[in-house]
């Protein structure tokens, strides 16, 4: 048995023994993809092995995050960081080989992987990062960024929405240094590939301007490695094509049964048997000393990379010096970013949020993002900024196109490759097209922007498609998300200052109304729930976004009927509920009663309340009308709120 053979055969019995011991994991894949993953890792796959965080290394994202097994037993084989009792502890509480590939839990792990797709357009933004930076500092004779990212995928990444809009773009873009490894051993779990799709996947990459390999027999490794290095000199993106047998080897081979079957110990003792290695226990000395040539080959080309940079030093002071800051990005003072005047405007907090992207990709040279094809209704456009191409890397705004979906998770990608704040736009209405990234994002605690603008039903004639109701409870309910909807341009400054501070991701609920300016001067925004005005006694008034100043005008007219109340303005829910217990009290306590107004249905807003409490929100989908009509259709108008609180008063 040759050595590369023998590697193979290990790292396959090493996969299935850690799921066997588990009584847990993915057999199939974890067996059948070895030889692709294997020719990457010894081959191709560059790194730091002193340092994870390296930031001219490839990248390799498992997007197909079950077939972990193989993973962290590649991780071991090549001395990156997971060591051999990481491997016992495979799926158990509190180990650094958790089911599904961790970010942040596991070194050299660059995403957290699991919803099939993600990973793709996780990719995809990793690729477009490495492009907009290789473009801004890499000189003559010097490229110091000269990254592949690599992405493992199996059949239902591809059948995923996300991962074709993803692809769509990559070859839009010619990301030639994004290479797809695809596993395609047309087995899904309910069976044989073919009942759900017979799509010929070269032709539909073809078509969507990608590179295109095929490997027949993808159980060789010469046959795979030979593969990776063509496709590392297309002008495109390139899609390999390995055809492989799930479950290679074991009983269950070809079949959708072992896709999630841990071998039993019998089965596992006969697999071992077949691979003629019946004693195998742990990888053996030959093949770890093998493999970590490849350790030290990452080791020569680190330090060539190094003398190269040391004469980019030399070369190109200036450049290196900005490419120091980039990296190095300092955080800067975003309530400083706009005039006072214009805080005083009355501009929609679209408009508004627009002014302070334009000073933030100014100032943050890592500070890029796009929308969904809506750059002229979501005001997240900046002229000065160039727009990001093929033939212009060095552009910010990413014009994702019509794909929702892909946006974010491209975005995640980004992130995770700048190691610093992106941003995204779309419509209020259509973040239901993004809850999986923005989810992963939260996981993963990325801080990435989402501005959504058109957040209530005041967009008016669209009618309900375009109307958000659930969107914010939905939203809301995302564990680390700031979920932000400020009632003013003050206010959006300060929710801006937050969520770039916080290493999580941010959602806006940004109006296409203008909105009056109502917290010049207030103190505690920055707590996402403070007292803006008025008097505790009968009714305290908690209101998001443009609702605050209807509020304040209820407020107004309570107080004519001899109601003293008090508003109180939440720009952020979970920002408030971090507070101490006596501020929350401070802000809550001292009324009689309570009452929530916010054009949506989120319930989140009931741990406030109590039964003598009152919520004036939207429970039903809106209709096709002007902004005025359907105030007076949800009954968001001065006369009728300012009617339901004095009715809740004269209960008491």
């Amino acid at each position: 048995m040759n050595i590369n053979q023998k590697c193979i055969n290990e790292l396959r019995l090493m996969s299935a023994s850690i799921i066997s011991h588990a009584k847990s994991g993915h057999t199939g894949s974890s067996v059948g993809a070895v030889p692709i993953l294997f020719a990457l890792f010894k081959d191709h796959y560059f790194y730091n092995p002193n340092d994870s965080e390296f930031f001219a290394r490839d990248r390799f994202v498992l997007s197909a995050g079950h077939v972990s097994a193989l993973y962290y037993s590649l991780l071991n084989l090549f001395s990156m960081g997971v060591s051999d009792e990481d491997l016992e502890k495979f799926r158990k509480y509190g180990s650094n080989t958790p089911g599904h590939p961790e970010y942040k839990k596991t070194k050299f792990v660059e995403a957290s992987t699991g919803p099939l797709g993600q990973g793709v357009a996780n990719a995809v933004g990793m690729a477009i990062g490495q492009t907009m930076v290789g473009a801004r500092f890499n000189a003559q004779k010097a490229n110091i960024i000269d990254s592949f990212t690599y992405c493992y995928c199996g059949d239902g990444c591809l059948q995923e929405g996300v991962a074709q809009e993803a692809c769509s773009l990559a070859g839009t873009l010619k990301l030639k240094k994004l290479i797809l490894l695809y596993d395609a051993n047309n087995i899904t779990i309910d069976g044989k590939l073919s009942i759900s799709n017979t799509e010929n996947v070269a032709k539909k990459f073809k078509a969507m301007n990608w590179n295109v390999i095929k490997v027949k027999n993808a159980n060789s490794y010469f046959n795979c490695t030979r593969a990776i290095a063509k496709a590392k000199h297309s002008s495109k993106p390139t899609i390999i094509i390995f055809n492989t047998t799930i479950g290679y080897g074991t009983a269950y081979e070809g079949s959708e049964k072992i896709h999630g079957l841990p071998l039993s110990d019998k089965e596992l003792i006969e697999y071992k048997n077949d691979l003629l290695m019946p004693n195998f226990t742990k990888f053996s000395k030959e093949v770890k000393d093998y493999c970590f040539r490849s350790v030290r080959y990452n080791k020569i080309y680190l330090e060539k990379w190094k003398r190269m940079y040391c004469l980019y030093e030399q070369t190109h002071p200036e450049l290196c010096r900005q490419f120091e800051s980039f990296i190095g990005e300092k955080e800067i003072d975003v309530l400083k970013l706009l005039k006072n005047d214009i805080l005083e405007e009355s501009l929609s907090s679209r408009e508004a949020s627009g002014l302070i992207l334009k000073e933030l990709m100014n100032k943050l040279p890592r500070f890029v993002g796009g929308t969904a094809d809506l750059a002229p209704s979501v005001k997240a456009y900046v002229q000065e900024a160039g727009d990001y191409s093929f033939t212009n890397q060095r552009g910010k705004n990413i014009h994702f196109g019509i794909r929702e979906h892909a946006m974010g998770a491209i975005c995640n990608g980004l992130s995770l490759y700048l190691k610093g704040p992106v941003f995204c736009s779309t419509f209020l209405a259509f973040s239901n097209y993004m809850l999986p990234p923005i989810r992963m994002s939260a996981l993963m605690s990325l801080p990435v922007l989402y501005l959504f603008s058109h957040d209530s039903y005041k967009i008016g004639e669209d009618g309900p498609t375009h109307q958000p109701i659930e969107q914010l409870g939905q939203l809301r309910l995302i564990p680390n998300l700031n979920v932000f909807r400020p009632a003013d341009t003050n206010e959006l400054l300060n929710c801006y200052k937050l969520a770039l501070s916080y290493e999580m991701p941010s959602a806006f609920a940004l109006t296409r109304q203008n909105l009056n300016c109502v917290t010049l001067g207030a103190k505690n925004i920055l707590k996402g729930g403070y007292v803006l005005s008025g008097t505790k006694g009968d009714v305290t008034i908690l209101s998001s976004g443009s609702e605050v100043s209807l509020a304040l005008d209820v407020a107004k007219e309570l107080k004519q009927q001899g109601i003293k109340c008090e508003v109180c303005s939440f720009p952020c829910l979970n920002i408030f509920d971090k507070q101490s217990e006596s501020y929350k009290k401070s802000v809550l306590e001292g009324s009689k009663h309570k009452v929530v107004i916010e054009a949506s249905n989120d319930n989140s807003w009931y741990k406030y309340l109590s039964d003598n409490d009152l919520f004036v929100g939207v429970n039903q989908f809106g209709v096709s009308a002007n902004e005025q009509d359907l105030d007076k259709h949800f009954g968001f108008t001065i006369s009728n709120i300012t009617k339901k609180i004095k009715n809740l008063v004269k209960k008491l």
